[in-house]
């Protein structure tokens, strides 16, 4: 289950990276007014630093039970969501 989570938080940030990638190419190519153009920088910037804290945390999960892989089993999944 653990696994699940971990693998569903790491892709979920490489999804937001290439769509954070993408927004800043329409940004680019002058096809948004100012205001369009401000509000998905605004949105990028979010998204770029929840997806830093969500990688961290993703990789920190992984490290920790790859150490102490009893921990597995004495937390119940339903725990790690919470």
């Amino acid at each position: 289950m653990l696994e699940v989570i971990i693998l569903s938080s790491l892709d979920i940030v490489v999804r937001t990276e290439r769509l954070v990638e993408k927004a800043r190419r329409l940004i680019g190519s002058g096809s948004l007014d100012d205001v369009e153009a401000y509000r998905i920088h605004t949105e990028i910037e979010r998204l770029t630093d929840l997806v830093f804290i969500m990688d961290d945390a993703a990789r920190l999960l992984r490290r920790t039970f790859e150490q102490r892989p009893e921990m597995a089993r004495l937390y119940p999944a339903h725990v790690t969501l919470q």
